[in-house]
């Protein structure tokens, strides 16, 4: 069972969101917050409108899908920067209600210009893996200390991230990390403007198939809770992305063995799973992308999920695409390490995303496996970067939809064009 992301786009199919917001706050507007735990959240208890800047920034850049600057946010991270439980409560709040700001005042810039320019925006909340909350940070090597994983990460490189053959310690281990993902969420969903500013719930950079199953049981148990309490109209359409560094999962398939493929999470995403806590079946994500990963890897990566989604029985699920910059994170340094030449090189990224993005479309409007296209940037992405992206986009949409026309498809809105 899914929701659907069509629910919200309405007839688009392919739309464009924003880049790294942290990474933006730190090379576009100067803040100095790559040592801070808090990371992109840092500045929502400092400088909520470097937050408002940041997002306003990517949406006069073309995006109109933007990332909260929750990535890290969490109760756990929030306790050990120091606050207490109800500060940081109004602090996860508070990063939505910045997001929401951003959008009100674009679209009050909107009615100043052209009626061309799309006035639909839509809030994406970024939910970061349990390592994210972990020093150093696991997003990129998967080392969750028990119970949430095998071993703690050491400095002697005695690292390990999967349980072999002890489904028992598996099936703990979800567990876990499912209670941290339905606590993280329940927070956001227990404000009822909260909830309703959000548009889509985005869990980003999962490192593990485990996280996975648990995220997707996290969501079923509050799905199920907001269903009864609430009704259907305040469910999300919502997409699980995995990182995949040096082209390849974090995650071994038994300590010292062979690395996990990205069918493996799919799998993990899409198949039938066990019932969860509530006694239903476990929902499916409405999408499934590749984040916080270099360009250079994506077209093979996307080519394995577009051939799982033709043959597995799935209800056209939507891809969602977001590469880093040319440039390359040192978890232990927290410092980023350029590429050489191609560095900064913003028509260089752009080009890259876009040739993936045009045979995505091409092969959508053709096969109608897949839903819609939602694409962006991560990490060292910048307005400028999304800018480009944008112009490059727009032919893509032109071609596309002579394409949906010519094989009798519905064309769909351009959501990406509407844009000075």
């Amino acid at each position: 069972m899914q929701t659907k992301f069509d629910a919200v786009l309405k007839d688009s199919r392919l739309a464009l969101m924003d880049g790294g917001l942290g990474t933006t706050l730190e090379d576009v507007l100067t803040l100095n917050i790559s040592q801070s735990p808090l990371w992109s959240t840092q500045p929502v208890v400092s400088n909520g409108e470097a937050i408002v800047q940041a997002h306003l920034l990517f949406l006069r850049a073309g995006a109109r899908i933007i990332s909260t600057s929750t990535y890290q946010c969490s109760m756990e991270t929030l306790k050990a920067a120091g606050m207490q439980p109800t500060q940081a409560q109004a602090i996860m709040l508070k990063a939505v209600h910045l997001a929401k700001e951003a959008k009100a005042r674009f679209q009050e810039e909107t009615k100043e210009r052209s009626r061309s320019i799309s006035e639909k925006v839509f809030i994406a909340l970024s939910l970061g893996p349990f390592g994210a909350t972990l020093k150093p940070t696991q997003e990129f090597r998967g080392i969750y200390p028990p119970p949430y994983g095998p071993r703690k990460f050491t400095s002697e490189g005695m690292d390990i991230n999967s349980f072999g053959l002890d489904e028992a310690a598996e099936h703990q281990a979800i567990d876990a990390l499912s209670e941290f993902h339905f606590n993280r969420l329940s927070v956001f969903a227990s404000d009822t403007e909260t909830w309703n500013s959000i548009d889509f719930l985005a869990f980003e950079t999962i490192p593990l198939r485990r996280e996975v199953l648990a995220i997707r049981r996290a969501v079923t148990d509050l799905y199920s809770e907001i269903r009864k309490n609430q009704g259907e109209g305040f469910l999300k359409p919502w997409w699980i992305s995995c990182v995949f560094p040096d082209g390849e999962s974090p995650e071994k398939s038994y300590p010292g063995g062979e690395k996990i493929e990205i069918e493996d999470l799919l799998i993990a995403a899409f198949r039938e799973a066990p019932k969860s806590k509530s006694n239903h079946l476990q929902l499916m994500p409405s999408g499934f992308g590749i984040n916080c990963t270099n360009t250079k890897y994506i077209r093979a990566l996307i080519t394995k999920m577009m051939l799982f989604f033709k043959q597995a029985l799935v209800s056209h699920p939507w891809i969602v695409v977001y590469p880093n910059g040319n440039e390359t994170y040192d978890e232990a340094s927290r410092v980023w390490v350029s590429r050489g030449e191609v560095a900064g090189n913003q028509q260089g990224w752009a080009e890259e995303v876009a040739v993936v993005v045009k045979e995505m479309e091409e092969e959508r409007s053709q096969g109608q496996s897949v839903g819609g296209i939602i694409v962006g940037g991560c990490c060292k992405v910048g307005p400028g970067d999304i800018a480009v992206l944008w112009r490059k986009l727009l032919y893509i949409h032109i071609g596309s939809e002579k394409n949906d026309k010519a094989h009798g498809h519905p064309t769909g809105e351009i959501m990406i064009i509407l844009h000075d």
